[in-house]
């Protein structure tokens, strides 16, 4: 005996959970109907399942039920309660308030000439008709298995369309993230490419100035910068309540060190461009709100500059709306520093299937020896020693511009004046 006891105890921990039984909600006002169909209930079987009764007593309690259990495949539903047609009016309610046609209904009534059958099966979704008095054990037997036949159909058909569904929604999401995958493959390896045809022929003489140059960025420049811009913040705070006519100088300031800061992360980050582990954002871009956010900002800091500006009909471009800025910016810049008090113009125009930006100035202008390297990083041409300035402006304009598959051009005479001209790509026409 001691030796079966492990052997016992291993039976009943292998053994199968019991299924769970079917449940019937029984709708009726009497208590008697709930008391005589749950002694019927408890000697029926199904699938190897018994029965379990869910009673409710009037319309309110069954919507009840059946809002927090909607699974319910089976309801006897007495006709007359409350009312004579409550039962009926239970119906309408549950397959047009709960939307529920799942649920197999199947009215009994003790009083059929309160609500005929053929008027009732055909007026409303009931799947089968009784009466009270014809309902023997048997009978109910066999309308509960029919009606309980047709849910489990129902719930498979619904499981079954569930599960299609869900298998469409993944296969749909995965065709579309492919082709979106490939769409973007395609697109970065042509722009890699590019540039690395432009990274190859200047990488051996850029590293080294490269180097320098990150190192001077790092070292130099952030730390002014950020005390300036803390500086800009506090009198901010302090000019909203004492002087507010300084906050638009101040937003200028703070505007000024943004740029900054926004080109030195672009310097940054110039290796990765040239060895095509940074991809540039390009998009449709509206040239026009640009450039006369670029004029504005230069006329306050040059303290009223006549700068003109002369757009044509088409700004639109294909390029980084973080990049194109820095190129606008730094045109303009140089063309104020080297032209004194004369004015500037910018000049906008559609050409050879493109668009053409041109900065124009009446300045110092740039020696003949000294334009074939006024694009090389640091290089300073030999009129310009007297002025402020890195050398590094030209070679990021042309750097920015080449990485958009545009061109760029200087037309110069000395003591006379500078012309810049960047020709630009406008958006494809499918996008």
């Amino acid at each position: 005996m001691a030796a079966s006891a492990p052997l016992r105890l291993r039976e009943r921990k292998s053994a199968a959970p019991a299924p769970l039984p079917w449940r019937v909600l029984v709708v009726d006002d009497d208590d008697q109907v709930h008391s005589m169909t749950q002694v019927l209930l408890r000697d029926f079987t199904f699938e190897g399942r018994g029965f379990e009764m869910i009673s409710a007593h009037s319309v309110g309690e069954a919507l009840e039920v059946l809002r927090r259990q909607p699974e319910i495949p089976v309801a006897l539903l007495d006709v007359v309660m409350e009312k004579p047609d409550s039962g009926l009016r239970l119906v309408r309610l549950v397959r047009d308030e709960l939307d529920n046609h799942d649920l197999r209904i199947i009215l009994r009534t003790g009083q059929p000439g309160e609500a005929p059958e053929r008027e009732v099966v055909v007026a409303y979704d009931v799947n089968d008709y009784k009466a009270k008095s014809e309902l023997t054990a048997q009978k109910l037997f066999t309308a509960l298995v029919g009606a309980l036949r047709a849910w489990r159909d129902i719930d498979t058909i619904n499981r079954l369309n569930r599960q299609l569904l869900d298998a469409n929604e993944q296969l749909e999401m995965k065709v579309a993230e492919r082709t979106a995958q490939l769409l973007e493959s395609h697109d970065a390896l042509t722009r890699a490419k590019e540039r690395a045809e432009v990274a190859l022929e200047r990488e051996t003489s850029a590293k080294g100035q490269l180097r320098q140059f990150l190192s001077m960025v790092s070292h130099e420049f952030r730390t002014p910068l950020a005390i300036i811009d803390s500086a800009a913040q506090m009198l901010m705070m302090r000019a909203t309540k004492v002087d507010s006519g300084m906050l638009t100088r101040l937003e200028t300031i703070r505007g000024a060190v943004g740029r900054l800061i926004d080109l030195i992360g672009t310097c940054l980050a110039d290796e990765q461009l040239e060895t095509g582990r940074m991809i540039v954002q390009e998009q449709a871009l509206d040239l026009a709100p640009i450039l006369r956010a670029a004029v504005a900002h230069h006329r306050a800091a040059s303290g009223g500059r006549q700068i003109e500006l002369d757009m044509g009909r088409i700004t639109q471009v294909w390029g980084d709306p973080n990049l194109l800025p820095l190129v606008v910016n730094n045109l303009l810049s140089n063309a104020l520093k080297y032209s004194k008090d004369s004015p500037v113009s910018v000049r906008l125009r559609a050409s050879h299937g493109g668009v053409t930006l041109a900065v124009r100035d009446h300045g110092i202008g740039i020696p003949l020896a000294d334009q074939g390297r006024i694009f090389e990083r640091f290089y300073r041409a030999g009129n310009a020693h007297k002025l402020s300035g890195s050398g590094i402006g030209l070679h990021m304009v042309k750097q920015i511009v080449d990485l958009h598959g545009g061109s760029i051009t200087v037309e110069s005479d000395e003591n006379q004046g500078t012309r810049v001209s960047v020709h630009l790509r406008t958006p494809p026409r499918d996008r």
